[in-house]
């Protein structure tokens, strides 16, 4: 194009000269030749005029593909970079509840991905329209850029589902936790009262004797009965121990910490 531009300035140079030789050769032609002169002269001016509006023309294609092209690299670097962020995002613990966490991920990530739909969208556009412009190789290029978009959007999709599933489980375990954490609240407390108060004979005979003896193996049976449910207990307190959903913070490990050897005191008393 500069090329083109160059040779059209030079033109512009020839045809004020040849204006200058046709006024010379007026001076000593007829009249007709010199019409005719001028019609030629008129011609290569509209010949000129013509060319030098197809290369504005072409220019201007061309810069509005490359800046197409600067757009779409930029549209495409920075729906790249959100979309790491957005993971990231999503994977962090937060210092909120479980259950805050699972409401900010269904409703304000997802209001944040409907926002970004749209430039998703507007690059897709831009992209298939270069596509249409652009070599073989580049429009591979293009196509290769939009795929690993689409892949990483999906890819968002199921970081957020698998998210929202964990965070689930591990509100499940809470609750599970407090239910059986209650119910063997309740139970300790009977069997403690049971287990403090003192052995009275109302007559001290072998009846008396077996009747009590009896009444401490049902204690005994109802505390291995219970075994298994205080076990699950520990073991639901490790794993949330471990998991840092549940752990958020200190006063979350705490908490689990506390329950855990306040419930092992009293199981091995």
């Amino acid at each position: 194009i500069q090329e083109l531009e160059k040779s059209l300035a030079n033109w512009t140079q020839n045809l004020k000269e040849l204006q200058t030789m046709k006024a010379d050769l007026s001076r000593h032609i007829l009249a007709e030749d010199v019409m005719v002169l001028q019609e030629q002269i008129e011609h290569l001016h509209r010949q000129w005029e013509d060319l030098c509006l197809r290369v504005a023309v072409r220019k201007q294609e061309i810069e509005d593909r490359l800046n197409s092209w600067v757009v779409f690299n930029e549209k495409n670097k920075d729906l790249c970079a959100w979309l790491v962020q957005m993971e990231n995002k999503v994977l962090q613990t937060a210092d909120i509840s479980i259950e805050e966490m699972i409401e900010k991920l269904q409703k304000d990530c997802m209001e944040e991905i409907n926002i970004f739909s749209d430039a998703r969208l507007q690059l897709k556009q831009v992209g298939h329209q270069l596509m249409k412009a652009s070599s073989k190789t580049r429009a591979a290029e293009i196509d290769d850029k939009l795929s690993k978009i689409n892949d990483r959007w999906q890819h968002l999709f199921d970081v957020i589902g698998s998210r929202v599933k964990k965070l689930k489980e591990t509100f499940a375990f809470i609750q599970q936790l407090d239910k059986n954490m209650s119910n063997l609240r309740t139970w300790l407390a009977r069997i403690e009262s049971e287990l403090s108060k003192p052995v009275v004979y109302d007559v001290c005979d072998d009846q008396e004797i077996q009747k009590r003896l009896a009444e401490q193996q049902d204690l005994q049976r109802d505390i291995e009965q219970h075994s298994a449910g205080v076990e699950s207990v520990f073991n639901i307190c490790d794993v949330l121990l471990h998991d840092s959903d549940a752990c958020a913070n200190e006063t979350e490990c705490d908490s689990i910490q506390q329950t855990t050897r306040s419930l092992d005191r009293r199981w091995r008393n």
